[in-house]
C-alpha cells in the first residue's frame, strides 16, 4: 500500500473516530427545553426606563373590588348555605 494512501486512511479513520466520540445522544428533554429557552425574555432583561412609571389607582382598584364582592360574596354564600337550607325544607318538624 502507497504511503499517501495509507496517511489518508489513517486521518479518515482518526476524524472518523473523535466524531464518534464527540457526538452527543438526541434528548427530547434537551430540546424542548432548549426551545422554552429561545421563547422566553432572557431572565436578567431590563425594560428602558423612558418614561416614569403610573402610580397605583387605588379608588379604582376598590371600585372592582366592591362590583365583584357584590355578586360574588351572596353567591358564595348560597352555594356554601344551600345544604343546610335543603335540611331544614325537606327534615320534619317537631
Amino acid at each position: 500500500m502507497s504511503p499517501i494512501i495509507a496517511r489518508a486512511a489513517m486521518r479518515s479513520a482518526a476524524t472518523t473516530s473523535s466524531r464518534m466520540v464527540t457526538k452527543r445522544n438526541f434528548s427530547i428533554i434537551q430540546s424542548l427545553r432548549s426551545f422554552g429557552r429561545s421563547l422566553e425574555a432572557h431572565p436578567f432583561e431590563r425594560l428602558p426606563v423612558s418614561s416614569k412609571s403610573a402610580s397605583a389607582d387605588w379608588g379604582r382598584q376598590l371600585k372592582r373590588t366592591g362590583k365583584t364582592a357584590v355578586f360574588y360574596v351572596p353567591a358564595m354564600a348560597g352555594f356554601l348555605a344551600w345544604p343546610y337550607a335543603a335540611s331544614v325544607v325537606v327534615s320534619p318538624r317537631e
